[in-house]
Order: structure tokens, then C-alpha cells, then sequence
């Protein structure tokens, strides 16, 4: 039984991160923001980690000011606030990150696997076998560091 247990959040800290790493190897192109999703997600992560931690301090001061201002009887009613606040300041960034790591371990299938097949070979690197997700990001910011080819590469998308 712990056995099963560890093995399921040992599975649970590898997805969120692959998550991190994807998001750290995704280029930061918009153009492929027209095809995938990750870069919007990304930054929707990046400006979550500059937005949600001073939403979370006015929160807690909020509640600790707002608990001398009420009743004996409803002075913990905003800390239910607070506690619902701080959920959500937690949770958001890690289902982005458990979005993208499921994202990066999900094998390429159909057009995703003919782009990373020509993109390899625009680069002559031999292609994985079985790509996935972390192998399409490392190949597109390998690209991305030619601004030509990854012109040429953008076009054909």
C-alpha cells in the first residue's frame, strides 16, 4: 500500500517537472502560439508568479484586519475567504505546470510528428523514434536560433 503511494507521487512530481523543463525549453516565439498552446500558457504562468503573491498578502491582510472589525461571532468568516484564496494562488500555477509536463510526456502523433521529422531533418539531427512533447520544444528552440530557418520552418506550419 505505501509502496503504491510513493509511486504515485513520485509519478505526480515527475509530471510537474517535466512541466518546468518544458516550459523552460519552449521557445519564446508568438508565431507558434498559432499552432500550440504552450506559449500562451507560459506566459499566463509567468505573469502568475508576479501577480497572484501580492494578491495573496492583501488577502491575508484583508482578513486580519477585517477579524478586529467584526463581531466576536463572525470574526473567522474571513479567514474561509483567505484559505480559499491561498488554494487558488497554489493551485494555478501547478495545474499549468501538470498541463505542460502532461503535455511534454504525450508522444507526437500526425501533423505534430511530420513537423519534428522535417525540422530534424532542416537541422540534419537524427529524429527519435518515438518523440514526444520535450523532444518537438528542443528541436523548435534549436531552430529558433536561426532566425532563416526558423522562418522557413514557420511558413511551412
Amino acid at each position: 500500500m505505501t509502496n503504491i503511494r510513493s509511486e504515485v507521487i513520485m509519478g505526480i512530481f515527475h509530471v510537474w517537472h517535466s512541466g518546468i523543463l518544458y516550459a523552460g525549453l519552449w521557445p519564446d516565439q508568438p508565431i507558434l502560439d498559432n499552432v500550440f498552446k504552450e506559449g500562451r500558457v507560459i506566459r499566463i504562468l509567468g505573469k502568475s508568479a508576479v501577480i497572484l503573491p501580492p494578491v495573496l498578502a492583501l488577502t491575508l491582510v484583508w482578513s486580519y484586519c477585517s477579524g478586529f472589525i467584526l463581531s466576536e461571532s463572525f470574526r473567522y468568516i474571513p479567514w474561509i475567504g483567505t484559505v480559499i484564496t491561498a488554494a487558488n494562488c497554489v493551485l494555478i500555477p501547478l495545474s499549468g505546470y501538470w498541463w505542460l509536463g502532461k503535455r511534454a510526456e504525450q508522444t507526437l502523433t500526425g501533423k505534430y510528428l511530420s513537423w519534428y521529422q522535417s525540422i530534424c531533418a532542416k537541422l540534419d539531427i537524427t529524429a527519435e523514434l518515438a518523440p514526444n512533447g520535450l523532444s518537438l520544444a528542443g528541436v523548435l528552440k534549436k531552430a529558433s536560433r536561426n532566425r532563416e530557418l526558423f522562418k522557413r520552418i514557420t511558413d511551412e506550419m
